[in-house]
C-alpha cells in the first residue's frame, strides 16, 4: 500500500497574493449558529432548553493566522462547536445567560493562549403544554417570534465578566388608550394629529448589570420574569382601563423607569421599538352604506417605513 508524505504546505503552494503587508488592529475567530437542545429528565416531569449559540475567541497571538500563515495553537471553530455541547451537558443551561456565562468561563480556563471569550446565546422559547387544565408533563408547545438572548464576555485581565441579556422582538398592540398630537407641523407635514388610534410595535429590550453576576447562583430568570412584567405593565397599563399612551417615546421612558425601579441589579435598560403601523381605513365612509361607516374598527397592517425609536434608561 503506498502512502503519500506529507508536505510543506507554505513552501510549495501559493499561499498569497499580496506585495505588501498593513496591520489588523482588530480580529477574531469563532463559531456561529450552533444549534442544542438540554433535556432535563425529573421523575416529576420534564424540562427543556433550546439554544443558538455563537462563540468568539480573542487573542492578539492569533494575527499570525491572518498574516503568518500559521494556526499554531488555534483553537479550530469545530473545537468551538463541539465544545458548547460539552459545556451543555455539565452545566445547568437552564438560561441562556447563565449558559454564555459557563461557556467563557470554560474557553478562558482550557485555553491560556486567549485573551478573551465572548457567548450569544438565543433560546428558543418552549411553553409547557396544558392539556384538560393540566400542565403536560413532557409536552410542549413552540412559542414566538420573540426570543431570549444573552451575552457574556470575560477578558483573562482582571477576569471582568460583562453580561447581557435581552428580550428580542417581542411584538405588542393595544387597540386603543394612544394618540399622537402636538408635535412640529411644517409644509412636509402630512399625518394629521389624533387621540384614538392603535399602538403596536416589535419591541427589543437589552438590559446590563451591577456587579458581579457570574457566581452561578444568580437567579437571570426571575429578572427576566420581572423585567417583561413590567414592560409590558408599562406599555399598556392596568388591566382594566390600561393607561394613555401620548407618543410611543414617553411610554418606553415610563416602562424603563419601572424596570429600574423595580431591579436594583439593572445597571441601564435600552428599549428599541419601530412602529408597525394599523392604518384606519377611512375609504369604507365612500365604499358603503350607512353599515359600513368606519368606527375605529377596520384598519390596514404595515410596518414599511416604520418610525425608529429608541432611547437608554440609566442609573447614571
Amino acid at each position: 500500500m503506498s502512502t503519500i508524505a506529507p508536505t510543506d504546505s507554505s513552501s510549495t503552494k501559493l499561499t498569497k497574493l499580496r506585495v505588501k503587508d498593513f496591520p489588523i488592529p482588530i480580529h477574531s475567530h469563532g463559531k456561529a449558529k450552533v444549534r442544542v437542545m438540554k433535556v432535563v429528565r425529573t421523575q416529576a416531569k420534564h424540562f427543556c432548553y433550546e439554544y443558538s449559540v455563537d462563540t468568539i475567541l480573542y487573542s492578539p497571538t492569533y494575527e499570525r493566522v491572518f498574516t503568518k500563515d500559521d494556526n499554531t495553537d488555534l483553537v479550530a471553530t469545530d473545537t468551538q462547536k463541539n465544545t458548547v455541547y460539552v459545556v451543555a451537558k455539565r452545566t445547568k443551561a437552564d438560561t441562556p445567560e447563565q449558559f454564555a456565562v459557563d461557556l467563557v468561563k470554560h474557553f478562558i480556563s482550557e485555553y491560556e493562549i486567549l485573551t478573551g471569550a465572548e457567548a450569544v446565546v438565543r433560546q428558543t422559547i418552549w411553553e409547557r403544554a396544558v392539556v384538560d387544565g393540566e400542565p403536560h408533563e413532557h409536552g410542549w408547545i413552540k412559542r414566538g417570534p420573540h426570543t431570549n438572548v444573552a451575552t457574556a464576555k470575560l477578558d483573562r485581565e482582571g477576569s471582568a465578566l460583562t453580561v447581557t441579556s435581552i428580550l428580542n422582538a417581542m411584538t405588542i398592540f393595544k387597540s386603543t388608550q394612544s394618540g399622537f398630537a402636538d408635535y412640529l407641523q411644517d409644509k412636509y407635514t402630512l399625518l394629521p394629529p389624533c387621540e384614538e388610534r392603535c399602538l403596536s410595535t416589535e419591541m427589543t429590550a437589552t438590559w446590563t448589570y451591577c456587579g458581579d453576576v457570574g457566581g452561578g447562583d444568580y437567579d437571570f430568570a426571575n429578572v427576566r420574569e420581572i423585567v417583561t412584567a413590567n414592560l409590558i405593565k408599562g406599555i399598556f397599563g392596568p388591566s382594566k382601563g390600561g393607561i394613555f399612551s401620548i407618543s410611543l417615546q414617553a411610554t418606553i421612558y415610563d416602562a424603563g423607569c419601572m424596570v429600574l425601579t423595580q431591579l436594583d441589579d439593572i445597571k441601564n435598560i435600552t428599549i428599541e421599538t419601530p412602529n408597525k403601523h394599523y392604518l384606519p381605513f377611512r375609504q369604507l365612509d365612500a365604499l358603503g352604506g350607512e353599515d359600513d361607516k368606519f368606527e375605529d374598527d377596520i384598519f390596514v397592517p404595515t410596518d414599511e417605513p416604520s418610525g425608529s425609536i429608541k432611547c437608554v434608561v440609566s442609573r447614571d
